[in-house]
């Protein structure tokens, strides 16, 4: 009745689970976010231009922080595998520290449910970045091996 897709076909045998995983959790918590700060700008009467301003400033971020995932095609396993590499790992630490620091650095111009907004656009926008470049790395890598 229900057939699979190629594509997802591909997914599902070539990809490592914990990848898929990650991928789905950065689309849960981007899903999560957006609900959130769609709800705050409706309901709460917050300004628009802050929250679209934070979110393009957090994708910059995810667009960098997409470093951290070094993923590539493990031959043995025949599959996709994200694994951290050194600059990784100092990416990630920074982006540790810049994640509790964050209402800090952004109440100095924000306040109550604007400053809010803001950050959780701002993680939003992180977590769209990472979705995004992490799934075209991984669609790189799996034309490249003649399995997409």
């Amino acid at each position: 009745m229900f057939r699979s897709s190629p594509v997802r076909k591909a997914r599902r045998q070539f990809v490592h689970r914990r990848l898929r995983l990650r991928l789905r959790m950065f689309a849960l918590v981007f899903t999560l976010m957006l609900s959130i700060v769609m709800y705050d700008l409706i309901k709460l009467d917050t300004q628009v231009p802050p929250a679209i301003g934070a979110a393009m400033g957090g994708f910059v971020v995810g667009m960098l922080l997409a470093r951290i995932a070094n993923i590539r095609w493990h031959e043995e396993a025949s599959q996709v595998v994200a694994k951290m590499d050194k600059l990784g790992i100092v990416v990630l630490v920074c982006y540790v520290a810049f994640a509790f620091s964050r209402r800090w650095i952004f109440g100095h111009w924000f306040a109550g449910t604007e400053l809010s907004v803001v950050a959780m656009s701002f993680t939003a926008g992180v977590m769209l970045a990472r979705l995004l470049f992490m799934r075209r790395e991984i669609i790189r890598i799996l034309k490249s091996q003649e399995k997409y």
